[in-house]
């Protein structure tokens, strides 16, 4: 019998042969979705209780048994109909299980393998490597990516996110020890994927200024550098580290910094993002600037007929505590970029604090403020931010200054 490989990281696909069982395109239906919970338990029977309250989260479902039981017939009825050897499902109990010796290779548990290598006391430099570059061939993603805000699979993207990263760490760690340009190249590489990942961890933006420097690169310093400290300080209020910006003043050194900052004047009153496309929605701007739109607006609002209204935008727990600061990053970036999608490009915003973005908005007439803020609901619910967050709106409406 063929043995079955699947792959969780990214999205689910499960291959057999040379044929293609499960594939996902879009959210995954409820008996992929099973199946996936099954082989992340594959080494237990899984109760029907457990695959009901995951699956289902808190939906009041008028017969669940019936519900699980449908989803289990289409799940391999498709593995089926795709032409899986053998049945791979084993049902005694009330109890669900992946069949016990039925031949399964899973990225998630190659990628804990090459972790455990990675982590073993003594290993040696090479077999470090090895493992470290096979644990990022492996890991392409969270988990189950069409499953964001399901909560069972919160932990398991925890869970390897945290590997990924200490393995970053690892990794590079090793190969700056022999600063070479190959290693030095790849250290970038592995850090350009990791920040597409994770974007606000700061030891991997060390790792990749210490490669950029081990290679000379002054100018891409110098450019990344403004980009990379703007987004510590929009989204958590922090500076860089002393050892980046210690970099960063190396770079400047014998540098014609009066054309450097003249570039990087004209790209930011361009609007240019960190991607160098044009920005399309609302303006995000530092809360002191945020300060003197609000009054150059206020000022011009009653000559133009306008109502000027200030919009706070809180997330906080469902019963109205603060988040956790994992949680709450996440959160904020994808309520930023919902910002600036369900805003007009003449709206401005600013964050305010760890979990508050401010926005300036022009309308005719205060219930107007309704309006938009049912769009910033959608917008937000769109972005698919985690499970356990409340956006709370906030609305004043401010007398023109004359």
């Amino acid at each position: 019998m063929n043995t079955l490989t699947v792959r969780l990281f990214g999205g689910l696909r499960a291959v057999q042969g040379d044929r293609v069982l499960l594939e996902s395109k879009g959210r995954l239906g409820r008996p992929a979705e099973a199946f996936a919970y099954l082989l992340l338990h594959r080494q237990e029977a899984v109760t029907n209780e457990q695959l009901i309250k995951a699956l289902w989260e808190d939906e009041d479902l008028e017969n669940p048994a019936g519900a699980l039981k449908n989803a289990i017939y289409n799940l391999r009825k498709q593995l089926r109909d795709a032409g899986l050897e053998g049945d791979c499902i084993r049902s005694s109990k009330n109890r669900y299980q992946l069949t016990p010796g039925f031949p399964v290779e899973l990225d998630t548990e190659e990628a804990e393998e090459c972790y455990r290598t990675i982590t073993r006391p003594g290993v040696s430099d090479d077999d470090l490597l090895r493992a470290g570059r096979a644990l990022f061939s492996l890991y392409s993603g969270d988990l189950l990516q069409n499953l964001p805000t399901q909560r069972w699979i919160v932990q398991y993207n925890v869970y390897y996110r945290r590997l990924y990263l200490d393995a970053v760490d690892r990794v590079c760690t090793q190969l700056l020890k022999d600063p070479s340009r190959e290693h030095c190249e790849e250290v970038l590489a592995i850090c350009r994927k990791a920040n597409l990942i994770e974007p606000l961890q700061e030891p991997i933006y060390l790792y990749m200024f210490t490669a950029m420097q081990q290679l000379g690169m002054k100018k891409a310093i110098l450019n990344y550098y403004p980009i990379t400290a703007n987004l510590f300080y929009d989204e958590l209020g922090e500076r860089l580290c002393a050892e980046i910006r210690q970099i960063y003043f190396w770079a400047s050194e014998g540098t014609n910094l009066i054309e450097q900052d003249l570039q990087q004047i004209q790209e930011d009153l361009a609007e240019i993002t960190k991607d160098q496309r044009p920005i399309r929605g609302a303006y995000f701007c530092p809360y002191e600037m945020f300060k003197h739109i609000y009054h150059m607006v206020a000022r011009s609002a009653e000559r133009a007929g306008n109502n000027v209204v200030l919009l706070l935008l809180t997330l906080t727990k469902p019963s109205g505590g603060v988040l956790p600061k994992d949680l709450n990053v996440t959160a904020m970036l994808k309520l930023k970029s919902a910002i600036s999608r369900a805003l007009r490009k003449g709206d401005v915003f600013s964050r305010y604090s760890k979990s508050q973005y401010i926005l300036m908005l022009s309308v005719r007439q205060f219930s107007d403020v309704e309006i938009i803020t049912e769009r910033l609901q959608k917008c937000f619910a769109a972005e698919q931010p985690p499970k356990g967050v409340r956006l709370q709106p906030k609305a004043r409406e401010l007398s023109p200054i004359v």
